[in-house]
């Protein structure tokens, strides 16, 4: 009987530790919203332009639940930029769904902001785009015209020939704040 006890004892003081241990540290830890990388890419769709830095983000047309929302919130981010910042600064929205309606991903980013840039990736294409940014996609299981994935925003910055990710924003909401002093610094240096 007291060895069952010790042992009951025993496993509920390992679990307590163990919770502790895993538990306590959030406590003190801030929570990480970005991950700085210097990864450099070769891609031709992102950066074609004049800008010098994109924000990238990976959705489909029509999404209501991730993607929107989150267009709508870079909407009023690059509305609060000042305008000589704006003139070197574009958003880019890549459609992993591969729609029928190859125009639909631009008509999408135009509905959140006319300087928005949507952008149609077709099958072989969406393999190798989001195979460089680790960008996860599957069809949902239970809705047919729906998506799971990644929702990630990526900053990326063009310093002469190169192309490089610079930040990748992985908490929403999206700390604006952070990304507006990311652009700032990335602009200047």
């Amino acid at each position: 009987m007291k060895k069952k006890l010790y042992g009951v004892l025993i496993l509920t003081l390992v679990v307590v530790i163990s919770l502790l241990i895993v538990i306590i540290p959030t406590f003190f830890t801030k929570n990480i919203s970005r991950t700085s990388l210097y990864k450099e890419f070769e891609l031709p769709l992102i950066l074609d332009d004049d800008k010098d830095i994109k924000l990238l983000f990976f959705g489909y047309s029509g999404c209501d639940k991730i993607c929107a929302p989150r267009l709508y919130d870079l909407n009023k981010l690059y509305k609060s930029l000042e305008h000589d910042t704006t003139k070197r600064v574009g958003i880019e929205f890549l459609d992993i769904s591969m729609p029928n309606d190859k125009k639909l991903p631009e008509k999408f980013a135009l509905y959140f902001n006319k300087e928005f840039k949507g952008i149609y990736l077709d099958k072989d294409i969406v393999r190798d785009y989001t195979k460089e940014f680790s960008v996860y996609f599957n069809q949902s299981l239970f809705d047919k015209t729906e998506y799971d994935h990644t929702a990630n925003l990526y900053l990326i910055k063009r310093t002469g020939n190169k192309k490089e990710i610079r930040y990748v924003y992985n908490s929403y909401p999206y700390d604006f704040k952070q990304i507006k002093l990311d652009i700032e610094e990335l602009l200047y240096e």
